[in-house]
């Protein structure tokens, strides 16, 4: 897999409802949204409106909510990935190989993983239940959650 083109499956602690007053990218599929690792996209909720963006440069994306407040940080490398919470606490990690990301919580814990084959990737829990999945086509990420419904989208 190219490293450009290279998805990084961003988990953070601090994930909640999708319908608060503060929306953030971080919050789709209960905080296992989609960020590539360079250029910047915009994050928009299931019903269509703004949920936040995200930006990066050279090794390091930065997630900024629907009021522009920073989010999250995710500092990557070919294999892995470190990501942090908007105070700049660790919120997990992610590890990367064979079309498979792997998501640990703060403390190192198995937290679920990702497959990834063409433009979806399907997201499982720590026990290994379905939890979502991605799919990319012409620009555009859809997320939806394990009922198939629209959970976002990233453009």
């Amino acid at each position: 897999m190219h490293t450009k083109r290279m998805v990084i499956l961003i988990l953070l602690a601090s994930a909640s409802s999708l319908f608060g007053s503060d929306k953030s990218p971080s919050q789709i599929l209960n905080g296992k949204p989609a960020a590539t690792i360079n250029g910047s996209s915009r994050y928009y909720n299931n019903v269509g409106a703004f949920a936040g963006r995200s930006t990066s440069s050279g090794n390091t994306s930065r997630l900024y909510d629907s009021q522009g407040r920073q989010a999250g940080r995710v500092d990557s490398s070919k294999t892995s990935a470190r990501q942090y919470g908007p105070n700049g606490a660790n919120s997990g990690r992610t590890t990367n190989s064979n079309n498979t990301t792997r998501f640990y919580d703060s403390k190192g814990s198995f937290s679920g993983r990702a497959a990834i084959s063409g433009g979806t990737t399907r997201f499982y829990d720590s026990r290994g239940a379905f939890s979502g999945r991605a799919e990319t086509s012409g620009g555009t990420t859809r997320y939806y959650d394990s009922h198939g419904r629209l959970a976002g989208s990233k453009r």
